[in-house]
């Protein structure tokens, strides 16, 4: 009898802390950064934006500003780790934040990897201060600034899966931006910010055609729904992982009762064992609605995508789950650069032409399953 009062209790305890946890972290629909001129080039293979972003760091003359959710300790994290620390040794001030979970692996493994010189930092340490909600926030952001003048933004981390070198997930998938322009000022204050563990007031306004989206003050709930309701045509999305809140299910199916053609893309193949089934009650619930959704078949797809229209993308770290849209710290980048949704659409095109249109009998219900996932997925 006792066992199950102490069960109850523990429900109680987390239910309540979670509540109290979601109101704490609650913003408003604002971005903390204007609209921007920008110049960007558009990324889907990780080979060519490894190379990329190497090439970049090579020519740093002043600064190299990394983020990353994950880094492995494997040779993609050490080789990328060879070429910060001779920069450093070049003069040049390396700054390397990485998530104190997600690159909890490289973080033991430091000792054995030289990083002389580089100046690093984990960001949310795993400690219980009486919430468990505080514990599970992470920083999933993967953001790279260079000379303040380049900076990288979207879904790719460090790592061998993400150069195809991973004998079960691969080809890996994802999307990702190289920015020059005003924006880079934006993403070196975001850098700048999360390193001091500052917050940032929000701005309005601008007139550029790029903006830099940060969970810091932008509520991702309200702020995703605010561009589904923008749509008139079509709405694309591109994720990992698929659980999205009540808010934002209900989002969907008012643009597709309105007549808005929507088609979401999830993997075939998943990387955690929860999070697909913990998805099928929200990609069946579509289906019956009329969406179209698609399973990727050709490796792993990991790709953070919403696209509207053909005329406005959103391309970051924000998968379209709850714990990126409740939890996590994401940044994205919002654009109706013509070239950049030219390059996404193509890029679309290939991935779906890779997949296989669900039917509804073809997400079969296994409720206990279902909903034992969910218990657990959601939070993944």
């Amino acid at each position: 009898m006792k066992f199950f009062v102490w069960i109850s209790l523990i429900v109680l305890w987390l239910r309540l802390d979670w509540l109290a946890g979601l109101k704490k972290n609650k913003k408003p629909i604002a971005s903390p950064y204007k609209k921007k001129n920008a110049k960007a080039t558009f990324f889907d293979d990780g080979v060519e934006w490894m190379k990329q972003l190497e090439d970049d760091c090579i020519n740093a003359v002043c600064t190299i500003d990394i983020m990353f959710f994950i880094l492995q300790p494997d040779d993609a994290g050490k080789r990328l780790m060879k070429l910060l620390v001779k920069k450093a040794q070049e003069g040049v001030r390396v700054r390397l934040m990485l998530d104190a979970i997600g690159s909890g692996s490289f973080k033991k493994s430091l000792k054995h990897i030289s990083h002389e010189g580089v100046i690093i930092q984990f960001s949310r340490p795993f400690t219980f201060k009486g919430s468990w909600f505080s514990m599970q926030k992470r920083n999933h952001k993967k953001l790279s600034v260079i000379d303040k003048k380049i900076a990288h933004v979207g879904g790719f981390n460090i790592g061998l899966e993400y150069l195809h070198l991973d004998p079960v997930l691969t080809p890996w998938r994802d999307y990702h931006l190289r920015l020059t322009g005003d924006i880079t000022q934006d993403c070196q204050t975001e850098f700048d910010r999360d390193w001091r563990e500052e917050s940032i007031e929000p701005e309005t306004g601008g007139s550029g055609r790029y903006q830099l989206v940060s969970s810091e003050t932008v509520d991702q709930e309200d702020f995703i729904c605010s561009l589904l309701k923008k749509a008139e045509t079509s709405i694309f999305i591109g994720s990992p992982y698929f659980i999205p809140t009540q808010k934002v299910e209900s989002c969907l199916f008012n643009a597709i009762k309105s007549g808005v053609k929507l088609t979401v893309l999830v993997p075939g193949t998943p990387d955690h064992p929860l999070v697909q089934p913990a998805s099928y009650r929200y990609l069946r619930r579509l289906i019956e609605k009329g969406a179209d959704v698609y399973q990727f078949q050709n490796g792993f797809y990991h790709a953070k995508a919403i696209l509207i229209d053909d005329k406005l993308c959103d391309i970051g770290t924000m998968n379209f789950d709850r714990r990126s849209l409740l939890i996590n710290e994401e940044l994205n980048v919002i654009t109706e650069d013509k070239e950049i949704i030219l390059s996404l659409s193509e890029s679309i095109e290939k991935d779906l032409a890779n997949a296989v249109k669900l039917n509804q009998g073809d997400l079969k219900l296994q409720p206990i399953k279902e909903t034992a996932a969910w218990c657990v997925g959601h939070l993944l």
